[in-house]
């Protein structure tokens, strides 16, 4: 390769170009686009908002802890900017798009390095013109930063020279370190070209301790995150990529549909062309015995195959190796050809870019495939009423906090955006999911006429809709406020609990039908009770619907969600729940003697008796403590958690919680019988905790009062 001094200055022109060209345009699009952001897309640009509040108050612990499977480093640097511009969006997309340019530049230093400059010119372009790329970067998704990190990773891991120069091996664990900091798949698609560089280096010896090396600063730099989640991350992925996959509707992976997808939606990610040129650059790299390149392609891409759960975002990183190759086949161009081959690959950029991001020429399927030309994202001004929604409510509302069940989950009209916008401008509305059974601690639904969302997630609010249309108690205390007309012509509905009627009966009368309604309500909760006794304390305000306490007390029961097949239930004794302030929907009660709870200020279990082997038969029955043993001691339950690595144990005490029934604190922690320093308890221990998970499914408020533990039994009870 003899290129002039001019080269490659020529060379890095027509990447920038082409990168400016594309920056204009993911510009004009944010400026014209009123969609909602979708799903994921809300919820990063929700951590956007968090964690500027969090840079505000220098608060790294929160920063660290926000998220349970998402790095910060994307979200974070958004932040940053955000506290600078104007616009969050606008402060989110730009860093996206500084990824575009990263990615697009990675693409042509690797390209030039494995071929020539012309090559890399061409799998820079092919890069930054394929379609899901473009389409990508007009969203908030990690996964054209985590394909930027990735190509930037295979650029510095070939100036290593096989992990034998070791400022390069260095920077290399930098990098390592920001891929695993921006999404933890990052390593799936490194780890085998650095064994494959170290293996194949001229001095092993130095290159296995070069390699080793960057691989140890990369894991330290990204520990802090990543040590807290050791024990839980792994059993996280593996439930998104089979169970919640299967869950989703995914094939079987090893089925034909399944294996075929993303063969087949390749053109649609990286075009046309570039698909013809990749499979003629495959051949290229085969002869030319780039064994590394086409790893580095195969090696992840044979990993992704094997999941149920398949996206096309989750290929993304692959596609910067992709436009390598397809630069290697436009290398093989005779000169005067090339100038041609330039000019049909321009067009085919211009096409692929306006197709997808303007909607011209409009998008058409591709014959024999079945898949669209492109995913077209053509800009859309219309206003999905999320302020008008949410101003309507904070009014009705006179600005108290509220909680708001969003009950369609379409990607434009979902709780993540609700809830994003609601961070965003700090209203005091609190936004959940669709409820389940009964709305308890809901103070307005929002609703939503004919599509609301995936297949798998449309049943609930299907459910709610209807028992909305057929339950005229639960209508009737939840009347309709407001209606508004939405882009797609369905129309939104928003719903808010009244409860200004009375029941025309004695208080005395209705107070004998709520007992009994609790009677029977326990029955979803409650088997083999003994000795059950229901009080009520109440004024005129019953008539209503409001209860100042009930008392429920036991002599034994066992306790689960029986309404669930095969739950597992906790044999209690001597048990007693008081709750405060209760709030009943009067009319189901008196019409059909349905409970119908609707809210709570507080619970709490005044008293209750657990005994050890009780608790170690329903411990067996819970998720994460199957493999787990169980001792009572004196002040403390003693665990012990089997692995298919080495066993946890820990001595842990239960004390007392504000925002969650009770907190666990772990003390003399051991891993594989190695005490775990004090510092890093709780990395161990908050993979088991239940106390969130617990916190995070009650409706109301919960405490236990005093908890003592001896070698028989627990015992809760109300003396200090």
């Amino acid at each position: 390769m003899n290129e002039t001094p001019s080269a490659p200055a020529r060379e890095w022109a027509i990447v920038g170009g082409v990168y400016l060209v594309l920056v204009v345009l993911a510009a004009v699009w944010l400026a014209t686009d009123r969609r909602p952001p979708e799903w994921d897309h809300a919820n990063h640009l929700e951590r956007v908002v968090h964690c500027a509040e969090d840079l505000a108050r220098r608060d790294v612990r929160a920063i660290i802890e926000r998220s349970s499977f998402y790095p910060p480093i994307v979200p974070c640097g958004a932040a940053l900017v955000y506290r600078l511009a104007p616009s969050d969006a606008a402060a989110a997309q730009s860093v996206i798009l500084a990824f575009l340019g990263l990615g697009m530049a990675a693409v042509y230093l690797l390209g030039r390095r494995l071929a020539g400059g012309t090559e890399g010119v061409v799998a820079a372009v092919v890069f930054g013109c394929a379609p899901f790329v473009v389409f990508s970067a007009l969203r908030f998704q990690l996964d054209l930063p985590l394909a930027a990190m990735v190509a930037l990773a295979l650029v510095v891991i070939l100036r290593t020279e096989g992990f034998t120069r070791l400022g390069w091996s260095l920077v290399a664990g930098l990098v390592f370190a920001l891929g695993m900091l921006i999404k933890p798949p990052f390593a799936a698609y490194v780890l085998v070209p650095v064994l494959l560089v170290a293996a194949s280096s001229r001095d092993r010896r130095r290159g296995a301790v070069y390699a080793a090396l960057a691989l140890l600063i990369g894991a330290a730099l990204s520990l802090p995150w990543y040590g807290p989640r050791l024990f839980g991350l792994a059993p996280q992925i593996a439930a998104r990529s089979f169970k919640q996959a299967a869950e989703s509707g995914h094939p079987d992976p090893f089925t034909a549909t399944a294996l075929l997808l993303y063969p087949t939606w390749l053109a649609t990610q990286l075009g046309i062309l570039a698909v013809v040129l990749l499979l003629v650059g495959l051949g290229v790299a085969v002869v030319r015995r780039q064994w590394i390149a086409l790893a580095a392609l195969f090696a992840p891409f044979l990993l992704f195959e094997l999941l149920q759960n398949k996206n096309l975002r989750y290929t993304l990183p692959l596609l910067p190796i992709a436009a390598v190759f397809a630069g290697m086949a436009f290398g093989l161009l005779p000169g005067r050809m090339r100038a041609i081959g330039g000019v049909v690959l321009a067009l085919a950029c211009a096409i692929q870019v306006s197709a997808t991001a303007l909607g011209v020429p409009t998008s058409f399927t591709l014959p024999g495939l079945g898949v669209p030309f492109v995913l077209e994202s053509a800009p859309r001004p219309a206003d999905w009423r999320h302020r008008e929604i949410m101003a309507l409510i904070g009014k009705d509302s006179r600005g108290s906090p509220v909680t708001v069940s969003v009950i369609p989950n379409y990607n434009f009209f979902s709780v993540s955006n609700f809830r994003y916008y609601g961070t965003r401008d700090r209203l005091s509305l609190q936004f959940t999911r669709a409820w389940d059974g009964e709305p308890i601690g809901i103070e307005y639904m929002v609703l939503k006429s004919g599509d609301v969302g995936p297949s798998w997630t449309a049943e609930k609010p299907k459910r709610i809709d209807e028992r909305l249309r057929t339950d005229a108690g639960l209508a009737r205390v939840f009347p309709v406020i407001g209606e508004f007309q939405l882009p797609d012509g369905s129309t939104a509905t928003v719903r808010a609990r009244r409860l200004t009627d009375s029941v025309a009966v004695e208080p005395a009368v209705f107070a004998r039908e709520v007992q009994a309604a609790v009677r029977r309500a326990l029955a979803d909760v409650a088997a083999d009770v003994q000795g059950l006794d229901i009080a009520l304390s109440y004024d005129e305000t019953l008539l209503r619907g409001h209860i100042g306490r009930v008392d429920i007390r036991a002599a034994t029961a066992r306790l689960g969600e029986l309404k669930r097949p095969g739950s597992s239930l906790l044999r209690v004794a001597d048990v007693r729940i008081v709750f405060q302030e209760v709030l009943v929907n009067p009319f189901s009660v008196h019409a059909t003697g349905r409970l119908s709870p609707l809210d709570a200020q507080r619970a709490a279990l005044e008293q209750a008796t657990i005994r050890e082997a009780d608790l170690q038969a329903f411990l067996k029955e819970q998720k994460g403590f199957k493999t787990a043993s169980v001792k009572l001691e004196p002040g403390a339950l003693a665990f012990v958690i089997g692995l298919p690595g080495p066993d946890v144990a820990a001595r842990v005490r239960l004390l007392p919680a504000i925002e969650r029934p009770f907190a666990v604190a772990a003390e003399h922690v051991t891993v594989g019988g190695i005490p775990v320093p004090a510092l890093l308890v709780d990395w161990v221990v908050r993979t088991w905790d239940p106390t969130p998970r617990i916190a995070g499914r009650l409706p109301m408020p919960v405490a236990l009062r005093r908890i003592d533990i001896t070698p028989e039994a627990i015992r809760i009870s109300a003396q200090p």
